[in-house]
This record gives C-alpha cells, sequence and structure tokens, in this order.
C-alpha cells in the first residue's frame, strides 16, 4: 500500500466517527440561576448533531404582604449549538425565550406595573462549558445567560447537573 492511499484511509478514520458523534439524544437537568432565573427543571433534546432545544419550567412561591401565597411559573425555551460533538468538552452557545407568568413577584418586575397578575416575556443568550459525553450519562453546565425584556438588561449566570441518554 502507497503512502498517500494509508494516510487517506487514516484520516477517514479519524472523520467517520464524528457522523456518529453525539448519540444521546434526550437529556434531564436541574438549573441553578440560568435562563429561567431562578432554579428550574428542564428537558432538553438534540436536534441535530450539534443543535440541542430545551423546555424548562420551575414554579416559584413566596408570601404576599398580605399573607397570601403568591406564585409564578417560569418557562424557558432555548436551542444551543453545541461544538465538537464527538468529544466530552464543549463550547455552548445559543439563547431562547423565558416565559413568566402568575402573581407578581419582585425577581421578575420588569417595570412599574403595579398589578397582581402579570404575563412577561424575556429574551436570553447563552455562553458557556457543557460537559457531555457522547454517549450520555453525567452533564454539567457552567453558562453565561444575559437576560434582557421590558427595555432591561441583566447579566446573568447558571450551573445544572444532569444525565443524558
Amino acid at each position: 500500500m502507497t503512502k498517500p492511499a494509508l494516510l487517506l484511509m487514516l484520516s477517514m478514520l479519524v472523520v467517520v466517527p464524528s457522523s456518529s458523534a453525539q448519540e444521546a439524544r434526550n437529556a434531564v437537568h436541574f438549573e441553578l440561576g440560568g435562563s429561567a432565573l431562578v432554579p428550574s427543571f428542564n428537558y432538553e433534546r438534540r436536534l441535530h448533531t450539534n443543535w440541542f432545544g430545551r423546555a424548562g419550567l420551575s414554579v416559584v412561591e413566596g408570601e404576599s404582604a398580605a399573607g397570601d401565597t403568591d406564585t409564578t411559573f417560569v418557562v424557558p425555551l432555548t436551542a444551543s449549538h453545541v461544538s465538537h460533538p464527538a468529544g466530552n468538552h464543549h463550547l455552548e452557545l445559543g439563547g431562547g425565550l423565558t416565559i413568566a407568568g402568575g402573581d407578581r413577584q419582585d425577581l421578575y418586575d420588569f417595570g412599574d406595573d403595579d398589578e397582581e397578575k402579570f404575563s412577561t416575556l424575556f429574551v436570553t443568550g447563552i455562553a458557556g462549558y457543557r460537559y457531555q459525553k457522547p454517549r450520555g450519562g453525567f452533564q454539567f453546565r457552567a453558562v453565561f445567560t444575559p437576560i434582557a425584556g421590558g427595555g432591561d438588561f441583566q447579566p446573568w449566570a447558571g450551573v445544572s447537573f444532569g444525565y443524558a441518554w
């Protein structure tokens, strides 16, 4: 076998594994901070080799001045591009929308509206580190998630721990 043919075959072996790189299609994780601003449970699905879509849920309860329980529901919806699908360490870049509604609480107070019930939508970005093996297992993320809504901009961050399969 000639040297160029051998090099060609070896280079094909290096390229071929990336076609089946990210085998784990689903993940669940618990996120502190991040796109929901508060702790949330999230389900994530691989949409393509490097693209993931996520939907989460957080329920925030607090006590009002009148002694009633205030409940706010938060739903982050995001899409992320993850680098190096054949590796364990990834750069994650993305963004999305977060929907919050229910009883007004200070954390989601984008504006001067004094009504008890509210609903709001804000935009969030994602830039950070992800540890996830191609075949699944333990997942870790540490991300910068700036948030913009109602004319306000807040730098924010999050950390998540989960499992991919």
